[in-house]
């Protein structure tokens, strides 16, 4: 989760009409409120990651105002994050700010290819800066939140969402050749395939008559050079949109 670097983000927007492109996260400051003592983070629950799949998911902060046991007495001035361990490897954090102040909503990026597979609890150690008797001083503590990141073997379809069509990360990802982008589908439709490179022009496109049921899209990207690159999914009543990586 938390380090100095900060990594761009593509926040795509009206895709298709617009795009922009962002330096850092955006913190949830109208669904992530402040019921914790101290300091809060959401979501509760990330989403599964899958093996070899690009990881991509926000978590929002709400830094602590006050210290544990036995500084609880002392109010922080400021907190640092100094190691974030039991990530899954292949995944890392970036945060949108170096320092964390007190009571104010800030947010970290966790991404990555996942690289193994498990249940991976997060320990967050935190060094709070109090001010005692006018000596700024640092305190080391571990959070002690919830969050957990379960990555999987497979990202298949979830059983309660047969209703609604799905659209899954492409695997692999990143690639240098070919991948394979799947689908699910509760009726029989047309679903077109859209890529487009960063600069928004399209390099790609494909329709298919789909019947019920899982599908994929086989992409041939041996020709497009090394970057990041856009999907868009659309049915006639949905639409979602991702990122390819080519790596070479």
């Amino acid at each position: 989760m938390y380090r100095t670097p900060i990594l761009p983000a593509i926040l795509i927007i009206g895709f298709l009409t617009s795009m922009q492109i962002s330096a850092q996260c955006i913190p949830d400051t109208v669904n992530c409120i402040d019921i914790g003592a101290p300091g809060q983070f959401c979501p509760d629950k990330l989403p599964d990651a899958g093996l070899a799949v690009l990881y991509d998911e926000v978590v929002t902060v709400i830094a602590p105002g006050s210290a544990p046991p036995p500084y609880e007495m002392w109010n922080i001035d400021y907190i640092e994050i100094d190691s974030v361990k039991n990530l899954p490897p292949g995944i890392d954090y970036f945060p949108n700010a170096d320092v964390f102040f007190p009571d104010t909503s800030y947010c970290i990026q966790l991404t990555g290819t996942p690289t193994q597979t498990g249940e991976f609890k997060l320990e967050i150690h935190i060094g709070a800066t109090i001010d005692i008797m006018g000596i700024p001083t640092k305190i080391p503590f571990l959070d002690d939140s919830s969050i957990v990141i379960r990555v999987v073997e497979v990202l298949g379809i979830d059983p309660d969402s047969h209703s609604e069509f799905q659209v899954f990360q492409n695997v692999p990802n990143p690639f240098s050749d070919k991948t394979r982008l799947a689908c699910y589908t509760p009726v029989r439709e047309q679903v077109e395939l859209s890529i487009y490179n960063i600069l928004g022009v399209l390099v790609h496109h494909e329709s298919d008559m789909l019947a019920p049921g899982s599908h994929h899209f086989s992409f041939d990207g041996r020709k497009l050079e090394p970057g990041i690159y856009l999907y868009r999914v659309r049915t006639p009543a949905a639409g979602f949109s991702g990122r390819l990586l080519k790596s070479r």
